[in-house]
Parts: C-alpha cells; sequence; structure tokens
C-alpha cells in the first residue's frame, strides 16, 4: 500500500524570481550562508575558525574547551527535543533563534582575550549552545527532507563548502592578523571582532529563508510536511524513535562524528605556534571546499547500488582517519611536552605532525555527508526527518560535548582524548556496517513513499493513528 505525498505543482503564474526563491538550491545557500557565518566562524562544533586555532584562539585550550563543552551541552538539551521543536516551531524560525545570538560567541572570546574576563565567555556559550541547537535540528531536517533523492549529495557538498568558505574567510582573518606570531600563545583580540560583525548578519539569511510548505524542489513537487500532532503525541513518537533500529545503529556514529573538534584542537594548541595555527584555519577549508562538493556528487552517482555507494564512500573516509589517528599517536610519542612547531622555522616537523591532522578534519566533513545522505535515503517526510535529525545532532553534540569536557583540564592533558577517540573509531565501524545493511534497497520517490505500520497514541481517551516509524 502506498501513501500519495506532495506531486509537482503548476508552474503557471509563479515568475523565475519566485520559482528560484522558493527552490531548493536558494534554502541551501541560505543556511550555508547561516554556517558561513554562525558555525563557520565562531561553532567548533563544525570544525569551526576557532577549532582550527586550537584551543579558540586563546594561548592555553583548557578554558576555551570548557567553554565548548558547556555549548554543546546546552545544544544537546535543545537537539534532543528536535523534531518536536522542529515540528511546532518551523524550520526558518528555529534558524532565527539561533542567528539572533551568534554574535554571542565572538563577542566572548573577545572579551576573554582582550580584558581577561571568563565568565562571560562561559555565559555567552551556554546561550549560544541552547539556541545554536535550534540551527542544527533545523539545517539537518532541510538537508534530509528539501533535496529531491537524486540531488541530496550535491546539495549536501554545496551547503558543506559553504560552511568551509566562512571558515576560509576567517583563516585569512587569522592569518593576516597573526602570520608573524612564531611563538606559542594567543592570537590577536582584534580578530574576533571581524567575526563578530560577520555573526551579526546571521538574522538578514534566516528571515531570507522560506517557510517549509513553500519550498518547491527542481521538479514541481514539494515537502512532504508532517501531520499535526500534540505536544504529548510529539513526545510520544519521539520515544518511541529512540527504540528504532536506524536510530540506535546511528548513535555511536553520530557521537564519533565530530568528537575530533576536541582533541585535534588540542592536539593544535599545544604543539604549533601562533601563525602555524592560523595557517591550519586557511588550509582545512582550502582542502574541504573541493573535496565535499566531489564527495557529494560521488554519493550520488549512479555508478553502483544505492547500498554499495554507501559502503564505498564510507570506507573513502574511514581509511585516512584511521590513517591519521595512528600517524598522530606516534607524533605524540616523539613530541613529548608542549612544543611550537612552526612552519617556517620548523618545516620538516611541523609538516610531519601537521599532515594528519589535516587529514582528520577533512575527512571529518565526509564522515557527516555521508551520514546525512545515508539517514536520508530513510524518508523525505518533514516530520520524520525533523526527528533523525535532531537526534542525529543530539548524539553528535553529546559527543562533542564530551571530548570538549575531557579536553579542559591540564592534568588530564591532551593524550587520554585522544585515546578516548581512537577507542570511539574502532566501535563505529561496526555500527555504520549496520546502518548502511538497514538502508532501502532502492532510492526513494519523490511523490510516493511506502507506508509504515502505525501505532496508536492515547490522547484524552481516544486512540488517534499516529506514524511512528517513518522517521
Amino acid at each position: 500500500m502506498m501513501t500519495e505525498i506532495a506531486g509537482p505543482v503548476p508552474a503557471t503564474g509563479r515568475s523565475k524570481w519566485a520559482a528560484a526563491y522558493r527552490g531548493v538550491l536558494f534554502q541551501m545557500i541560505m543556511f550555508g550562508a547561516l554556517s558561513f557565518v554562525g558555525p563557520a566562524m565562531g561553532d567548533a562544533s563544525n570544525v569551526t575558525q576557532l577549532s582550527n586555532l586550537g584551543g579558540g584562539g586563546l594561548s592555553t585550550p583548557w578554558l576555551a574547551n570548557i567553554a565548548n563543552c558547556l555549548s554543546y551541552a546546552g545544544s544537546f538539551l535543545v537537539t534532543i527535543l528536535g523534531g518536536p521543536l522542529i515540528n511546532k516551531i518551523g524550520i526558518k524560525w528555529s534558524c532565527f533563534i539561533a542567528a539572533a545570538a551568534m554574535p554571542l560567541q565572538g563577542s566572548a572570546f573577545y572579551v576573554s582575550a582582550r580584558y581577561n574576563v571568563d565568565w562571560y565567555l562561559l555565559f555567552g556559550n551556554i546561550v549560544q549552545g541552547l539556541t545554536g541547537g535550534f540551527l542544527y535540528v533545523g539545517e539537518s531536517t532541510a538537508m534530509l527532507s528539501y533535496p529531491h533523492p537524486d540531488k541530496r549529495g550535491l546539495y549536501l557538498g554545496i551547503w558543506s563548502a559553504m560552511r568551509s568558505s566562512g571558515s576560509l574567510l576567517g583563516g585569512a582573518i587569522n592569518f593576516s592578523n597573526n602570520h608573524k606570531t612564531a611563538t606559542t600563545g594567543g592570537v590577536a583580540w582584534s580578530t574576533y571582532l571581524i567575526f563578530v560583525a560577520f555573526e551579526c548578519t546571521g538574522v538578514i539569511f534566516a528571515l531570507l529563508l522560506s517557510p517549509t510548505r513553500k519550498v518547491v524542489r527542481h521538479d514541481g513537487s514539494r515537502v512532504q510536511m508532517p501531520e499535526k500532532l500534540s505536544w504529548k503525541q510529539e513526545i510520544s513518537v519521539l520515544g518511541r524513535a529512540l527504540r528504532e533500529k536506524k536510530i540506535l545503529a546511528m548513535f555511536l556514529p553520530s557521537f564519533f562524528s565530530f568528537f575530533y573538534g576536541g582533541t585535534m584542537g588540542t592536539y593544535l594548541s599545544l604543539h604549533f605556534s601562533v601563525r602555524s595555527r592560523a595557517l591550519s584555519s586557511l588550509l582545512v577549508p582550502i582542502f574541504t571546499i573541493s573535496s565535499v562538493l566531489a564527495y557529494g556528487k560521488l554519493l550520488d552517482g549512479n555508478w553502483a547500488s544505492q547500498k554499495r555507494r554507501a559502503y564505498i564512500c564510507t570506507m573513502m573516509w574511514m581509511l585516512p582517519i584511521g590513517a591519521g589517528f595512528i600517524w598522530i599517536g606516534t607524533e605524540y610519542a616523539r613530541l613529548g611536552s608542549k612544543s611550537a612547531l612552526d612552519y617556517a622555522n620548523d618545516t620538516g616537523p611541523w609538516a610531519r605532525a601537521y599532515i594528519p591532522y589535516l587529514l582528520v578534519f577533512v575527512a571529518g566533513y565526509w564522515t557527516q555527508l555521508s551520514l546525512y545522505w545515508i539517514l536520508g535515503n530513510f524518508s523525505l517526510e518533514v516530520g520524520s526527518s525533523a526527528r533523525t535529525g535532531g537526534l542525529f545532532r543530539a548524539f553528535e553534540t553529546a559527543g562533542q560535548a564530551v571530548s570538549y569536557g575531557l579536553s579542559s583540564s591540564a592534568s588530564v592533558g591532551g593524550l587520554i582524548p585522544f585515546y578516548v577517540n581512537c577507542g570511539l573509531f574502532v566501535l563505529v565501524v561496526p555500527c555504520i556496517w549496520w546502518l548502511i545493511r538497514l538502508m532501502p534497497d532502492v532510492a526513494l520517490t519523490v511523490g510516493v513513499e511506502p507506508e509504515d505500520p502505525v501505532g496508536k497514541d492515547v490522547e484524552d481517551g481516544q486512540g488517534k493513528d499516529v506514524d511512528v516509524k517513518k522517521l
């Protein structure tokens, strides 16, 4: 039995501008712009500018890691309820809430770096973390439900490339401000003021987003909207979703996907000079931008069956990350105590220690693209995608909170969290294989979607059919 979903919309009366403005491509560009001025400038959860500086760009990583831990803990509290929140508030206004708080993080690092006021750094990161959770769930829901199945990888690549472009611009700013400092320490505090200026523009891009019901794909089809549920029903369906096989299978891969942000940022802060860290914030996005676009196209290709593509593309990020971890382990043993490797003064040792870091960061983006693409093959309906995307980002932010929490103490150092990161990688291998096995054999078709068994949700003594497995 098949359930009808939104079909093509007549083009009559729609101008080319209106079609482009409501199109998926424009929405992806706006989400990319939000990441460009938000996460890419100041949120270490997305391999961000401050993370690429190592330790938020401060002289030591410990305080910045505590701040990031609190930020991701706040994001977890929001994203774990992301499905109900998105289904009630909507994607556009969820992104607006996040955009309004974006300047807090850059300004908090500025105040800490210039005036040594740490309470504002912690406060700003907590608030930004809570509001940032709305963006994480909003964009992940859109990534899973907006694109046509045949173009999901392409749009994911565009979004990821725009996010990396923000890091590229921020890296250029960093490098121009800090290229003369060949020792350890903190970056120039004026760097953060430029970040704040960009972060203030986020509300503009959020307001330019179209409401989900008005978004139209390139073939004229609309996004499938969820049925209206009460808060009680939303929480009930979310609870049942947590017991789904695909959610259980994606837990560790999601938890792992950006865990390296804390461990690798600490590694960079402890062993590289300020200008080497600034150069890193420029190199990572340069290598990432072209690679994510190519990787997205590879995911969309018809060169193999859907599952075979998933297996092969997964190996493409697993191998460089595994090799990078082994390499960095040997570098930790060789480098010993804190050092300040500089690309000009210690070119050979710097390259040997930095290349594996670059491998892990670039392949880390492929990890997220793979997970989004795999999860997007389970359903095109917004309500289901909101729950799946919310839980995905909840597990991811929980991993980041743990990563930065482990890396927030000088007594623990950087090696123990790194070993935990390696252990997680080993556990992820069977989980991602299980998740791929659960994928549909063929891509979903816009216009019809398989009907799953329904569950009963009881409210006010009345039985109501609620689709609890189409997540």
